[in-house]
């Protein structure tokens, strides 16, 4: 199962430093799906054989460099993939052959990396002449051989909402003995029909026209056009399926039994558990991307203690193994992890990415492979979503992560305004749940010595050009909560102070700050349900102004508050000179409907609208 770790660095970098948009959404539309003719003969034993007719036409030079190539990724032990043909079609009609010499089947960086663990291949296919309104054409051929569960299929078909897909046709044969589960969302029409022993579902969707892209959506998954097929008859049955690979994968050895004993010396109740979570996330690395039966059957434990390297599924079920040493009940959870907070209404395996653990004595999940997160904080990915709680009869839960003590940030900082517009400040970050693993994880990615060129970086992102920073932090390694950071910057000289002077508040360190919240307010109204990683903030301001200089504010209490949560905003003034803010936000979700997001949009508006209002400076001679 592939760890989203990437998926959710970007989403979070989206929300807190407002990258810009993609290439490809800047060119358009980077490509057309013109046709999509998938045909899979299915047999009792879970095996099928598959052939994909498809054909792509790049709409722009970044769809040229990015799709100019096509690829299948596979497990070399349990399917075979194999070019028929493929060309490149000129809308002339001029057709250029792949030749052989051009389709390549390598192995994946990742199964070099950690041998015996993966035995994922990618076949590539990289087309000739390739220009902006030719049709890439390829057809595919796929021997399923070996299924991940026995005698169970699943297969899923997602085409994203932004992309334009002329037809789009996918016929499934099976023997009518087989009990097929299967559903069609958001345009796909799908049809039921048994001749001579053969029951063949179709699946149909035209999309002719592409949605613009939302950049505050869930994943384009949750709310794209999507077929299903399997045999799964509910989400419990596939963690059933999964619990007869976990069960034996969690034997306590001798070996185990030893390290948790020897981990635990002194500790008793949910100190053991931490000690064994943190020996578990920083002594086993970790592996992904496993295309093969190791994508949904764990390694032994024991195994995965030997050679200290493995996947989510590993990990957990060497946590839960080292748990079980010490008596501690814990089982491993399957989730889908990213931006998609919501099971189809067919349960599939392509939904299942990760694993995790949960420890019901203590209500603690425990993600041995989030490398930042303390026990019981939520990683980012993991946070709001369903899971299979496995076991012999596996159940259906939901990870916390939703309400705001999810995440929290409390900043006080004090900053000092002279009269060339300069400013001189000091600030600190207290940071807990799934802001802090995000920081950590942002943290451990830089060089200490770059750490400065990320402050100053953040701050232009605020508006402020600084000349002079430093920034501290909590080790980025340690799993405790909250993780600190500490800044001090200078600016350079700005607009000079006068008796009309009007003084804004700057967000410095504040990622979490009401600029960022706004700048994802794409309109007033959406189209798909909105990802809004928040949770609650609060930041004390002290603005202390130079000799000859007096705030003209006033004590005042500002309040917005609507369905969406809450914004508090108190202006005290300490002394003439010094001006103290404090300003607080908490978001009731993580995750805001089409129809709860006018609340949301409003909130974030009005709050936004009080800290633009400034305060205003007094000249004294």
């Amino acid at each position: 199962m592939q760890r989203t770790n990437a998926i959710a660095l970007q989403a979070a970098l989206a929300l807190f430093f407002c990258t810009p948009l993609a290439q490809a959404a800047s060119e358009g539309l980077p490509i057309k799906i013109l046709a999509y003719d998938a045909v899979y003969d299915l047999h009792h034993n879970g095996t099928y054989t598959g052939t994909i007719h498809e054909v792509v036409v790049p709409l722009s030079h970044y769809g040229v460099q990015k799709y100019g190539q096509a690829q299948k990724r596979f497990s070399a032990k349990m399917e075979h993939v194999s070019v028929a043909d493929a060309y490149t079609l000129s809308p002339l009609g001029k057709r250029y052959p792949v030749s052989e010499k051009k389709i390549f089947t390598r192995t994946l960086p990742v199964a070099q990396n950690a041998p015996k663990f993966s035995d994922a291949k990618t076949t590539t296919v990289v087309f000739p002449h390739v220009a902006v309104g030719d049709e890439l054409v390829a057809d595919w051929k796929i021997d399923f051989l070996k299924p991940y569960f026995p005698d169970a299929i699943s297969l899923s078909h997602a085409v994203p909402y932004f992309l334009q897909a002329d037809n789009v046709h996918i016929i499934v044969h099976a023997p009518t003995a087989m009990a097929l589960h299967w559903a069609g969302s958001d345009g796909y029409v799908v049809t039921h029909t048994v001749a001579n022993g053969v029951q063949t579902i179709t699946a149909t969707l035209h999309q002719p026209i592409a949605q613009p892209i939302q950049i505050n959506a869930v994943d384009f998954h949750q709310v794209s056009p999507t077929f299903i097929l399997s045999t799964f008859p509910n989400w419990q049955a596939v963690g059933d399926a999964y619990w007869k690979y976990a069960e034996p994968a969690e034997a306590v050895t001798p070996e185990i039994k030893a390290l948790a004993d020897k981990i635990t010396e002194g500790k008793t109740g949910e100190a053991t558990v931490q000690a064994l979570y943190d020996w578990t996330v920083h002594h086993i690395r970790w592996v992904g991307i496993e295309t093969g039966l190791s994508g949904y059957k764990p390694y032994p434990a024991a195994t995965t203690l030997s050679q200290r390297y493995g996947d989510c599924k590993a990990a957990a079920a060497l946590l839960v193994a080292l748990l079980h040493a010490k008596d501690i009940t814990a089982q491993p959870v399957l989730l889908g992890a990213g931006n998609d907070f919501e099971w189809q209404n067919v349960a599939s395996l392509q939904q299942i990415n990760h694993v995790i653990v949960h420890v019901p004595a203590y209500h603690l999940y425990l993600d041995a492979t989030s490398g930042y997160a303390p026990a019981g904080t939520i990683p980012l990915p993991d946070a709001n979503h369903p899971v299979i709680f496995v076991g012999a009869h596996s159940e259906i839960a939901r990870t916390p992560g939703d309400a705001p003590e999810a995440s929290g940030m409390t900043a006080m900082e004090t900053v000092s305004i002279t009269k060339d517009g300069s400013l001189k400040a000091q600030e600190t970050l207290h940071l807990t749940g799934y802001g802090a693993w995000f920081w950590k994880d942002l943290l451990a990615r830089i060089p200490m010595s770059e750490y400065g060129a990320l402050l100053h970086h953040v701050m232009a992102q605020a508006g402020l050009m600084t000349q002079s920073v430093h920034l501290k932090t909590s080790p980025a390694h340690t799993l405790s909560d909250p993780f600190i950071l500490q800044s001090t910057w200078e600016t350079a000289p700005g607009v000079p102070l006068t008796a009309a002077s009007r003084i804004h508040l700057h967000y410095g360190l504040n990622t979490a700050s009401l600029r960022n919240l706004t700048a994802r307010l794409t309109s007033a109204t959406v189209h798909y349900p909105v990802f809004m990683p928040y949770g609650h903030a609060r930041r004390s301001s002290t603005l202390d102004l130079p000799k000859d200089y007096v705030w003209a504010a006033k004590d005042a209490d500002h309040q917005v508050k609507n369905s969406a949560g809450v914004f508090d905003e108190k202006i005290h003034l300490l002394a003439p000179h010094k001006l103290e803010v404090t300003s607080s936000m908490h978001l009731d979700h993580m995750v805001y409907s089409p129809e709860a997001y006018p609340d949301f949009y409003k909130l974030v508006s009005e709050a936004m609208a009080l800290e633009q209002e400034g305060f205003a400076v007094r000249a004294t001679s």
